[in-house]
């Protein structure tokens, strides 16, 4: 089930992603959806940023946010600003940053 990544950090070039998985309360997703987004807006000035992308399940109580930079070292240099702008997301609503991974993106077709 699911997308299956498949990935390496072994290279600098190239598009990399960051996938942000949360747990929210199903009665505050509205709210949720608002506060991500501020985030997400947030996050776009950072330099480096390519796309930023939220999702919400369907049948479920969990979002995710993928972001894509141009290189590693500009996602790498995100992390802390990244980091911060989720916590504030997932608390204002009672919810948890489940986890966090970053990946060199091999294919965008």
């Amino acid at each position: 089930k699911g997308i299956r990544w498949v990935a390496t950090l072994s290279r600098e070039e190239g598009m990399f992603a960051r996938v942000s998985t949360y747990q929210i309360p199903p009665e505050r997703k509205g709210e949720a959806q608002a506060n991500f987004e501020g985030a997400l807006e947030r996050i776009r000035d950072v330099e480096g940023l390519e796309k930023a992308v939220l999702l919400f399940g369907c049948e479920s109580d969990r979002a995710v946010t993928i972001t894509f930079w141009e290189n590693n070292a500009a996602m790498s240099a995100s992390r802390v600003a990244a980091s911060r702008l989720r916590s504030e997301a997932a608390s204002s609503v009672d919810g948890d940053v489940v986890s966090v991974e970053e990946f060199e993106v091999l294919s965008d077709k």
